[in-house]
């Protein structure tokens, strides 16, 4: 190297270094006359008047427009400055943390920031003004109600501020406790049925959920990984994995294909399509995914809220509105294109008959409990045991009314519901319903009117109907075990034949672990109907309506693109004999006043669980044959019944259920639901006299006399 060149270095280093110092000068000096504080204000303030000089032209009155233009002005001379906030009266340290997020919305009503602040749930340091140092120390990011997090955000666990949603007055308001051992969190009653009709338990156990949990008295096992520890690949869990558990309230990342975050804002949060923020903190980015459409949460959950994850296997949030997806063409075409009516997902949808609370104006919050979807502290197996609302508990049942109870001022958990209703306000000693569990039900009281329910959403009122001892229909000998949706529920959906495929040389998405693993899964099905509904015995051991759930044939796929031989469309077997070809009960959602005819029940294949078809009734020994309509064998499903089929009706057990319990109706009781049938030719009416009778029912003089008046053609 030349001397030349070696006296250059030192002056070239000199020049950077006084470069590096007179920038190292400006951005001090911009940051003391521009902190960075300053500028999300300025920005805050600017989206505040964005909002309300839009809130001017839409103001309804001069007073109001007068006031809004009013705080308009204000804002617009106001200078910027430190804003300090003194949560819960200063019982807790000063913060300073609505400096930057000027604007942003109060949580709720009942969560103003003014009282609140910010750190108690989020945690970090409220009196830094830089964005690293306040943030130190935050929980969760975007979202501290997440359930590993709710007990230190939505809890609290601050010595100060105690009783926020646990230490609650009463064990049910212990939501946070409460919430991780629901079904809406442990998925237990999935995994538990799904074991069972792959074939892996004797019967639906409770034994695995999303997490390691427990109750005090029964605790779940986290859900083992889709490859155990021998390295043998579990079917049946890599099908929850990565099927089943996309809904579920552990998702440790925000889905934003469901527009919801995890945990306690799953529900209780609002969310546009894109799953964007568009509210006033002016510190958020407005065009990144994973956010809550504002800084806000509420107690009034909307039906949409319900129907992101209750769209499939019963697919009631669906139901409840008139909608079921469709074959999937995207026919009628619309405009030279597929068709509107579809989900986020791309289903597409037919418009059906919706459920008639849907029709008069109530959401699903106006039937559900806070208990049938954050649960009461216990595990619970399946839904029937979890939700503890029912038809009777306000339309009454067969034989009993509606069980009422009185708003006690003692009662701790009666009157905090009690002051959760946004539209009615109780006073002691009125009149509310019990649950089937015992619970308050305040939304519904007893008025001079008679049973009144007050909407959650709307605040409208809805005169409620009982039942009990109801001439026309519900004081028929023999129906007494009927569940009210038996008879009330106009259609079911019907997903016949699910036929599913992993390919083990691509890659899917585990919901648990939030990770891509060799497999993906796929599925199709034989076809979908919503036409007559299938009638057997229950979870409840009640006579109710049974769905395809699920009829699974599975094919696995290796990684070169063949098919695993055993596993060719395969048909599970059961530790009890039976297939993975099977049915299961539900409740549709799809609530009517008008009912079928008794024909349609008494005498129709479908309707008996023997498969759609020509029943025939032999008068002799009263057997019952079926010609079927369709052909499962020749159509290449290898059973030999129909899908629509649970019994041969001679005793022989077609299909298994889904829920313990549940099974088709046995020969001993199908002889008797058609032993009336050559009675409905005259008796044809619910209200007849007849049916107030005990039966059997025998042919009298009366009936001899009117079938001898019958012309009968050649």
């Amino acid at each position: 190297m030349s001397g030349k060149s070696q006296t250059r270095i030192p002056g070239l280093v000199l020049l950077i270094s006084l470069l590096v110092i007179l920038g190292s000068f400006l951005l001090v000096n911009k940051r003391e006359r521009m902190p960075e504080w300053k500028s999300y204000q300025e920005k805050g303030v600017q989206l505040t008047l964005q909002r309300l000089e839009k809130a001017v032209l839409q103001a309804s009155s001069d007073e109001n427009k007068l006031q809004l233009a009013t705080e308009i002005e204000t804002l617009r001379s106001r200078k910027s400055t430190v804003i300090e906030t003194k949560p819960f009266g200063g019982k807790l340290p000063t913060e300073r943390c609505l400096t930057c997020h000027f604007g942003i919305e109060d949580l709720s009503p009942s969560h103003p920031n003014a009282v609140f602040g910010c750190v108690v749930c989020h945690g970090g340091n409220g009196l830094d003004l830089t964005v690293k140092g306040a943030h130190a120390g935050v929980r969760g990011g975007r979202n501290p109600a997440r359930l590993d997090l709710a007990g230190a955000s939505c809890g609290t666990n601050n010595s100060e501020v105690t009783g926020c949603h646990s230490l609650r007055e009463h064990p049910i308001l212990n939501r946070v406790e409460n919430v991780p051992r629901s079904l809406m969190a442990t998925n237990a009653g999935i995994i538990s049925i799904l074991r069972f009709q792959w074939g892996i338990d004797d019967k639906s156990r409770l034994r695995f959920g999303m997490r390691n949990v427990t109750d005090g008295k029964l605790a779940l096992e986290a859900i083992p990984p889709e490859v155990n520890h021998d390295g043998q690949f579990d079917l049946a869990t890599s099908h929850f994995r990565k099927f089943c558990a996309a809904c579920h309230l552990w998702a440790p990342q925000d889905r934003t294909d469901l527009d919801r975050l995890a945990g306690c804002p799953a529900c209780h949060a609002p969310y546009n399509e894109a799953g964007t923020y568009g509210g006033g903190d002016p510190t958020v980015d407005r065009n990144s995914p994973g956010h809550a459409a504002t800084h806000t949460v509420t107690t009034q959950i909307s039906d949409k809220t319900c129907r992101n994850c209750h769209n499939r296997s019963g697919r009631i949030g669906l139901n409840y509105h008139g909608h079921m997806e469709s074959e999937q063409y995207g026919t009628p075409f619309v405009r030279g294109g597929l068709n509107d009516e579809s989900l986020t997902d791309g289903r597409f949808l037919l418009n059906l008959v919706p459920d008639i609370h849907h029709e008069k104006g109530m959401g699903c919050i106006d039937c559900h409990t806070a208990q049938d979807t954050m649960g009461d502290g216990s595990i619970h197996g399946f839904m029937k045991d979890q939700i503890e609302i029912r038809c009777e508990d306000c339309h009454g049942g067969y034989l009993s009314p509606p069980t009422t109870m009185n708003v006690n001022p003692g009662d701790a958990l009666v009157q905090a519901l009690a002051r959760s209703m946004p539209y009615k306000k109780l006073r002691d000693g009125d009149v509310i319903l019990c649950t089937s569990k015992g619970r308050p039900l305040p939304q519904v009281r007893k008025t001079h009117q008679g049973l009144r329910l007050t909407g959650k959403l709307t605040g409208k009122d809805h005169l409620v109907k009982v039942i009990t001892g109801d001439a026309k229909g519900h004081k028929i000998k023999g129906h007494e075990r009927l569940e009210c949706d038996t008879c009330h529920s106009a259609w079911s959906p019907q997903c016949y034949g699910c036929h599913q495929a992993i390919d083990l040389g691509a890659q899917g998405l585990d919901h648990v672990s939030e990770k891509h693993t060799p497999g993906r899964w796929v599925e199709g099905r034989n076809y979908f109907r919503f036409e007559r509904n299938i009638y057997g015995i229950n979870s409840r051991g009640r006579v109710g309506i049974m769905v395809p759930g699920c009829q699974v044939w599975n094919t696995v796929i290796d990684t070169k693109g063949e098919v695993i031989g055993p596993y060719d469309s395969k048909i599970l077997r059961l530790k009890n004999n039976l297939s993975s070809i099977a049915m299961g009960s539900t409740h549709p959602h799809t609530s009517r006043t008008e009912v079928p005819r008794c024909i349609d029940c008494h005498f129709d294949a479908k309707a008996l669980g023997l498969g759609d078809g020509n029943l025939f009734l032999s008068s002799g020994d009263m057997t019952l044959e079926v010609e079927t309509l369709y052909d499962s064998k020749k159509s290449g499903l290898q059973i030999r019944f129909p899908l629509e089929a649970l019994t041969d009706g001679k005793g022989s057990t077609l299909q298994s259920t889904s829920h313990e319990a549940s099974r088709a109706f046995n020969p001993e009781e199908l002889r008797r639901i058609v032993a009336i049938t050559p009675c409905l030719a005259c008796h044809d009416r619910y209200d007849d006299p007849v049916w107030g009778k005990p039966g059997p029912y025998h042919e009298t003089e009366a009936c001899r006399k009117a079938l001898s008046r019958i012309e009968w053609s050649e």
